[in-house]
């Protein structure tokens, strides 16, 4: 029996993955700063409460949800003209997040089980299906994972166990080799993989996007140019 699928609706992309993305499924969205990652994310989720009925909680280490919300407005996915059973709650961790940095604190608030207990009671609650952190390199900057390999595969699997399908915003690091987030084993872990890569061409610097991984599924690997336009997402494929 074939998986269900979260649709992207990035248009040309859902062909070519099968439908979308399989639920459940952890995927990462990665790329350099200015690559719109956050965009695609909040794109992926906003489409899917407007269409599809979808509820997605979206947790922002990085901006404030008035700034979140006014950027998004701006692109063309304003939460108002999301109607039915749809819809995206915006959880503001940021400002938390700079009053911790500020404190010196004995006993560090745990960032990694507050943000899987925030996005459990949103799904419980609100029957929340779709979840977006922004971002990994914001909870690596807050939370020690003492031994990475070993503490991201717990956080990782304690999404998991939500049972709804992730999105993680993680930002790419180059050495000899590209890696999809800070310790390299994130690309492991994951099960799919976005990737948004930039290419300069004279005074202009396009966008192209790529389906690094994508388990249970079948799919090439080229990098199509994405065009982003009235809250619209789309991948040129000719």
């Amino acid at each position: 029996m074939a998986s269900e699928r979260l649709k992207t609706h990035i248009r040309g992309l859902d062909q070519r993955i099968g439908g979308g993305i399989p639920e459940k499924h952890l995927v990462l969205v990665c790329g350099r700063a200015g690559t719109m990652k956050s965009s695609l994310a909040y794109g992926i989720m906003h489409n899917a409460a407007k269409n599809d009925g979808r509820r997605g909680i979206y947790i922002t280490l990085e901006q404030s949800r008035e700034s979140l919300v006014d950027h998004m407005t701006n692109l063309g996915m304003d939460p108002k003209s999301i109607t039915g059973n749809g819809g995206i709650i915006v959880v503001d961790l940021a400002r938390l997040r700079k009053e911790s940095e500020q404190k010196d604190e004995k006993a560090p608030m745990d960032w990694a089980d507050a943000i899987v207990t925030i996005a459990n009671n949103y799904k419980l609650k609100f029957g929340c299906n779709l979840f977006v952190l922004d971002s990994l390199a914001a909870l690596y900057s807050i939370h020690e994972f003492k031994n990475p390999r070993n503490d991201i595969f717990l956080f990782f699997d304690k999404i998991r166990a939500l049972g709804i399908t992730t999105m993680l915003i993680s930002e790419t690091t180059e050495s000899d080799k590209l890696y999809f987030g800070m310790y390299g084993v994130e690309d492991f872990l994951a099960d799919g993989i976005f990737h948004i890569d930039l290419e300069r061409e004279d005074r202009n610097v396009n966008l192209f996007l790529s389906v690094v991984k994508m388990r249970g599924t079948q799919h090439d690997r080229s990098y199509y140019p994405l065009i982003v336009e009235k809250g619209n997402f789309e991948i040129v494929t000719s």
